[in-house]
C-alpha cells in the first residue's frame, strides 16, 4: 500500500458533502414530542414524526450526525453475523422470524425514501464470511430456510484469501449516509449545540433553554442519562477501524467475517472501504495499523485515500 495521503481521520462521507447548519435553542419552548440525540435515528424520528404531522423538536449536542452517523460503513442489511441459528436456539422461530422481517421492512423503508435522492444509494448483496467453518455457514442457511428467507450459500468469494465460503444475503443496500440525511433534514425542527442536561419528568434543560415535551425520544448513542437502572455501567464501547483505498478492486458486495477479529469490505465510488482492527476501548487492539498491514500484503498497488473509526455499544447479553 503507497504512503498514507489522509493525515487527520476523516470519513470519506464527510471528505465528500458539506454539512447542514442549525441554530441552538435560547429560549423555552413546548413541543408533543421531543427528540434527544441528532444522528441517524434521531433524524430519521424526527422526519417521521414529520411526515404524520406531529409536533417535534430534536435537541442535538453537538452538530447533526457528527458522531457515529459520518463514520459508519453505510451499509443498510437485515444480515448481523451469523445471528439467526442462535435467535432461533434462544428465542424459538417466531421470534426469529419477527427480527428478521422488522429489518427488511426498514431496508425496504429505505428503498422508499432513497427513491430520488442523490445519495448513491445502491442495492448490493450482503455476505457473512467464515474462513474456516463451514458448519457454522450450513447451520445459519439451516435456520434461513425455516424463516423462509431466501440466502444461499457463496463458495465462491472474491475476497483477497482463502475462505469457507459465505451465507449471501440478496437485495440489501449500502448509502452514502451524509448525502441522505442532508437531503430528509433540511427543513426539520432542529437545534444544535444544544445538549440536555437534565430530565425533570417532561421537563428538559439545556444550558440556554427549555423544552417541555408530552413525550421524549432519547437516540443518544450511549445513555446520558446516568440514573436510572445505571444503564451506562451495564454497556461498553468496541472500537473498528475502516480505511478508504484507491486502486483496489471492486468486490460488487458487502462482506465481514463472521469472526469479530476479521475484516469487512465493500465499495463506494471507486473506493475499497477496509474495516477491521476492533477492540475494546481501553484496551490494546489493531488499530489502524493492521489494515495498513492488511492492505500492504493483499492491495500492494492501492493507496490510502480516508481513515476514520468509530465505536458501537455493547450490552452485557
Amino acid at each position: 500500500m503507497k504512503k498514507n495521503t489522509c493525515e487527520e481521520p476523516i470519513s470519506v462521507w464527510s471528505d465528500t458533502t458539506t454539512p447542514l447548519k442549525f441554530d441552538n435553542l435560547k429560549r423555552e419552548i413546548k413541543t408533543e414530542v421531543l427528540i434527544i440525540g441528532g444522528g441517524l435515528a434521531g433524524v430519521l424520528c424526527a422526519y417521521m414524526l414529520g411526515q404524520a404531522g406531529v409536533d417535534y423538536v430534536l435537541a442535538e449536542a453537538d452538530t447533526v450526525c457528527s458522531g457515529i452517523t459520518k463514520n459508519t460503513t453505510a451499509k443498510i442489511t437485515s444480515q448481523h453475523g451469523l445471528i439467526y441459528h442462535k435467535l432461533i436456539r434462544q428465542f424459538g422461530t417466531e421470534k426469529a422470524a419477527l427480527y428478521l422481517h422488522s429489518n427488511q421492512e426498514a431496508l425496504e423503508k429505505y428503498v422508499q425514501l432513497c427513491e430520488g435522492i442523490d445519495c448513491d444509494f445502491e442495492k448490493k448483496d450482503a455476505y457473512v464470511y467464515s474462513r474456516d467453518s463451514k458448519q457454522e455457514l450450513l447451520d445459519e442457511l439451516d435456520a434461513l430456510q425455516k424463516l423462509n428467507f431466501p440466502a444461499d450459500l457463496a463458495e465462491e468469494l472474491p475476497l483477497p484469501f482463502p475462505t469457507a465460503g459465505a451465507v449471501r444475503f440478496p437485495d440489501q443496500a449500502q448509502f452514502h449516509p451524509l448525502k441522505f440525511v442532508r437531503a430528509i433534514a433540511g427543513d426539520l425542527n432542529i437545534y444544535e449545540h444544544t445538549r440536555v442536561r437534565e430530565l425533570a419528568g417532561c421537563e428538559a434543560r439545556t444550558d440556554t433553554g427549555i423544552i417541555r415535551a408530552e413525550k421524549i425520544i432519547v437516540a443518544t448513542h450511549f445513555p446520558f442519562i446516568n440514573k436510572h437502572g445505571s444503564y451506562f455501567l451495564k454497556m461498553y464501547q468496541h472500537r473498528s477501524y475502516v480505511t478508504a483505498l484507491e486502486n483496489a478492486p471492486d468486490l460488487n458486495g458487502m462482506y465481514v467475517d463472521q469472526a469479530q477479529d476479521g475484516m469487512s469490505f465493500r465499495n463506494y465510488n471507486g473506493l475499497l472501504l477496509l474495516g477491521g482492527g476492533g477492540h475494546r476501548t481501553g484496551k490494546t487492539g489493531g488499530n489502524w495499523q493492521e489494515l495498513n498491514r492488511f492492505a500492504a500484503q493483499y492491495y500492494p498497488k492501492a493507496a490510502q485515500r480516508c481513515r476514520w473509526a468509530t465505536q458501537d455499544c455493547m450490552t452485557l447479553d
